[in-house]
């Protein structure tokens, strides 16, 4: 959970002269409530774009695009792409070195081999290994979205669903995920089912690094019949993935997404308070038995969803 910085009011007073340390602590402390990055600026609010896994002519050129659906998600250093093969064994790990500099809403970032960067004409955000097959396999960013294609039948690090492109993916093709629903112009959280073969479609590769600037278009905020929010109306919660009704998996994660852009969310387990968090989240070890999690947006008008999106689940022993 992310922890709000901390109030001038809760550091303590130092009387007297300070001494090297008790400077440097000061310093420090300081430094760790007011330097860090805001909660909506991480790497957390994107999915994967574009796949393309070559091509009998250049088997070797290929690329991940992944693309950000709320701004401030350039904050990727560290973080990885896994490819998976059709088995579910990890065939490669692929890391972000640095943020990218371009963390606009809709912005994308691209990880591809120098084979690729030659076919297309781009320059890659990330260096991607060379492993992907045509005929199956899957890719995740983090454990946040994946999706699989051809005959994949081991697991991922979060769920995909049936694959998409059940044959393989054509020769020389892409796989892209759809933005049709929610609105058509723009990804959303809407676009994301966890499941590959509804969620992505077969088109001809068109890269996009993050260098160049996104082309998407927002739709009105409430079209008519278009089930938008226009901010108007308190903000609807979602659960987009949930455990099991009876699990083993004590530290249980939940994805959860809202009917307007820009909100926060409170989440709390049983009879405990709200808290401030962040989508996908992972609860702290559970207790066995029987448990309740709820998940409530809350607008930049203070306006909160008053029906929480809520499940009840019960923790087994393994």
């Amino acid at each position: 959970m992310i922890r709000s910085p901390r109030r001038r009011a809760d550091f303590p007073t130092y009387r007297g002269v300070f001494g090297p340390s008790a400077a440097l602590i000061a310093v420090a402390c300081c430094v760790l409530a007011f330097g860090a990055a805001p909660a909506s600026a991480t790497f957390h609010l994107m999915m994967v774009r574009e796949v393309y896994p070559g091509s009998v002519a250049n088997p070797e050129a290929q690329y991940v695009e992944l693309q950000m659906w709320q701004s401030g998600q350039n904050h990727v250093a560290g973080h990885v792409l896994r490819s998976y093969d059709a088995a579910g064994n990890v065939t490669g790990v692929n890391t972000f070195s640095a943020d990218v500099p371009k963390g606009a809403n809709q912005s994308t970032l691209l990880l591809a081999t120098p084979q690729a960067e030659a076919q297309f004409g781009v320059t890659a955000d990330a260096p991607l290994s060379p492993v992907l097959s045509p005929g199956s396999g899957a890719v995740c960013w983090e454990a946040i979205d994946c999706v699989a294609w051809g005959n994949f039948s081991g697991e991922a690090a979060s769920p995909t669903g049936m694959p998409v492109a059940a044959a393989g993916v054509p020769d020389g093709m892409a796989l892209r995920r759809s933005i049709a629903r929610g609105c058509p112009t723009f990804l959303d959280p809407e676009d994301d089912h966890d499941n590959s073969a509804a969620d992505f479609e077969v088109v001809f590769p068109k890269p996009r690094p993050n260098s160049v600037a996104p082309s998407e278009t927002a739709c009105p905020s409430e079209a008519p019949g278009g089930g938008g929010n226009s901010g108007q109306n308190p903000p609807q919660t979602t659960l987009r993935r949930k455990p099991p009704k009876r699990t083993s998996d004590r530290t249980p994660t939940f994805r959860f997404a809202a009917d307007e852009t820009g909100v926060r969310f409170e989440c709390r387990f049983d009879r405990k308070k709200f808290r401030r968090c962040r989508s996908p989240f992972t609860a702290s070890r559970l207790s066995f038995g029987r448990h309740r999690f709820q998940v409530r947006a809350r607008d930049n008008e203070g306006k909160v969803d008053p029906t929480p999106a809520s499940y009840r689940f019960r923790v087994v022993r393994g």
